[in-house]
C-alpha cells in the first residue's frame, strides 16, 4: 500500500479514537452534572424563597407601623373626647375610634398571616438548605469518582495525541494539508474504506475503474461523488 495513504489511513484512525472518547467523557461527567444542576435548581429556588421571605417581612412590618400609627390616632381621639362640647362631635369622634379599631384588628389579622406564611417558609428555606447539604456532599463524593474516571481517559487521549503528533512531524506537509482540507468538511470520515463497491462515506457507488485503484492501493484515490480518501480494509481484500 502507498505509505501516504497507509499515513493517512492512520492519522484518520486515531483522530477517530479521539473522537470516540468524547461520548465517553460526557457520560462519565454525566452524574456530577446532574447533581450539580439539581444544586443550582435548588439555589434559585433558595434565593426566590429569600426574596419571598423578604417581601411579606415588609408587608408585616407596615401593618405593624399602621397598627403604631392607629394606636397614636386612639389617643388623639381620646384627648379629644375628653374636651368635646357637643353630642355631634363626640359621636363624630366615636366613629373615627372605632373605624381606627376596626383597621387595628383587621392590620392584627394580616400580621398573624403573615407570621405563618413565614413559618411555613422558613420551614421550607431550611428543608431546601438541608437538600443543598445533602447534594454537596453527594457531588463531593461524586467527583473524587468523576475526576480517577477522567484521568484514565485523559492518558488515553494523551498517548493517542503523542502518536497522531508523531505520525503529523514524519507526514508530507502537502498530503498533510489535502487532509486536513478534506477534514474541515468531512470531519473523521475524511478516509473511509470501501464496502461492496461503495464509499462508505457517501454510499454512492463507485466504477470498476477507480475500484481497481482502490484495490490496488498504489496512489491515494478519492471518492467521485463526495472527495473522501478511499482504501480497501484488509478482511475485505482477502
Amino acid at each position: 500500500m502507498n505509505k501516504f495513504l497507509e499515513e493517512l489511513i492512520e492519522l484518520n484512525r486515531l483522530e477517530r479514537k479521539l473522537k470516540e472518547l468524547e461520548p465517553v467523557e460526557a457520560s462519565i461527567k454525566a452524574p456530577l452534572i446532574k447533581l450539580e444542576n439539581q444544586k443550582k435548581s435548588l439555589e434559585s429556588r433558595l434565593e426566590k424563597l429569600d426574596e419571598e421571605i423578604k417581601n411579606i417581612k415588609l408587608k408585616k412590618s407596615k401593618n405593624e407601623l399602621l397598627i403604631a400609627e392607629l394606636k397614636e390616632k386612639l389617643k388623639d381621639i381620646e384627648e379629644k373626647q375628653s374636651k368635646v362640647k357637643s353630642e355631634k362631635e363626640f359621636k363624630a369622634l366615636q366613629i373615627e375610634e372605632e373605624l381606627a379599631r376596626e383597621q387595628i384588628e383587621a392590620a392584627n389579622e394580616e400580621i398573624a398571616r403573615f407570621e405563618k406564611i413565614l413559618e411555613q417558609k422558613e420551614e421550607e428555606k431550611a428543608e431546601i438548605e438541608k437538600e443543598i447539604e445533602k447534594i454537596e456532599a453527594d457531588i463531593t463524593l461524586t467527583k473524587v469518582d468523576v475526576d480517577k474516571k477522567l484521568e484514565n481517559v485523559e492518558k488515553q487521549k494523551e498517548e493517542i495525541y503523542k502518536k497522531r503528533d508523531e505520525l503529523i512531524k514524519k507526514m508530507n506537509p502537502k498530503i498533510y494539508r489535502f487532509y486536513e482540507k478534506i477534514k474541515r468538511w468531512a470531519g473523521i470520515s475524511a478516509v473511509v474504506p470501501v464496502k461492496k463497491q461503495a464509499c462508505s462515506g457517501c454510499n454512492m457507488k463507485i466504477n470498476d475503474k477507480i475500484f481497481s485503484e482502490v484495490l490496488k492501493g498504489e496512489e491515494i484515490v478519492t471518492c467521485p461523488h463526495c472527495g473522501r480518501v478511499l482504501f480497501i480494509e484488509e478482511e475485505d481484500k482477502e
